[in-house]
């Protein structure tokens, strides 16, 4: 299940569209709740959590961006940045600009301009320029993220956006034994069940959903369950633990998978 901030299902229907196509969405207040927009667990029950960015709207407030990944990185194990559109240092020629002062940023080189363009879906592209901040700046800043463990991916548009949310929650729902990226370089590691990220998620689907699952109910099911594929997969019966009937049962299931 890939939970969407409600705001990104109200400025990007078409991209939370493309997603309702392949995997199930639950749309959901996540910044509310000092989360990021895109967020999910993977097979092991490890949470991921995606920020989404338009190219111009990063560029004019790099400092509010950074503000949210800081507000949102411990709600995940893994955080990463989307940036949706073409961040350069060269105007292209051809491509009406709309020229914007950066007065919000931290650090200013003098003398230098950065593009952010967008295409849009009809394919036509559109540009901002900002004479406050520069491209090494930005490659500076992109690289103490990743520093601090927040990737960047780059996308051009929603459509992408969203063909690069399915490929890695998809990819992130296999077994590691499916994995064989670097298999033959990597030395293979004790990979310990981490409890505390399962019941975190569990206590907020149980939020979403209003199911009434507190920090006990939680640490039940993470006691009988590895994860939330693990959970989803599992019967009414199998689920009923302490504190949990069947009629909690069958509610956490019809959230997880849709029905019973």
């Amino acid at each position: 299940m890939l939970l969407v901030d409600s705001n990104e299902e109200r400025s990007a229907p078409e991209l939370v569209t493309l997603l309702k196509q392949s995997v199930q969405v639950v749309s959901t207040a996540l910044n509310n709740a000092h989360m990021s927009d895109y967020f999910f667990s993977n097979y092991e029950g490890k949470t991921f959590q995606f920020s989404r960015k338009q190219a111009g709207e990063l560029l004019g407030n790099i400092d509010e961006a950074e503000r949210q990944l800081a507000d949102y990185y411990e709600q995940a194990i893994v955080n990463c940045q989307i940036v949706e559109g073409i961040i350069s240092p060269i105007r292209f020629k051809g491509i009406e600009v709309e020229s914007h002062g950066n007065n919000r940023v931290s650090v200013r080189e003098i003398g230098s301009t950065i593009y952010g363009y967008r295409i849009h879906p009809n394919g036509q592209l559109s540009g901002h320029s900002f004479n406050g901040v520069t491209a090494s700046m930005y490659y500076a800043w992109r690289h103490r993220l990743f520093m601090a463990g927040i990737p960047t991916y780059e996308t051009l548009n929603y459509a992408e956006t969203a063909r690069l949310l399915i490929t890695i929650y998809k990819n992130e729902q296999k077994p590691p034994e499916e994995h064989t990226t670097l298999q033959r370089v990597i030395i293979p590691r004790l990979q310990l069940r981490e409890a505390e990220p399962f019941m975190k998620a569990l206590i907020f689907i149980g939020h979403a959903y209003k199911l009434d699952i507190g920090e006990k109910k939680a640490s039940a099911l993470a006691e009988k369950f590895v994860n939330i594929a693990d959970l989803a997969m599992a019967s009414v019966e199998d689920i009923c633990c302490e504190g949990i009937g069947k009629q909690t049962a069958s509610k956490i299931l019809v959230a997880l998978r849709g029905q019973i």
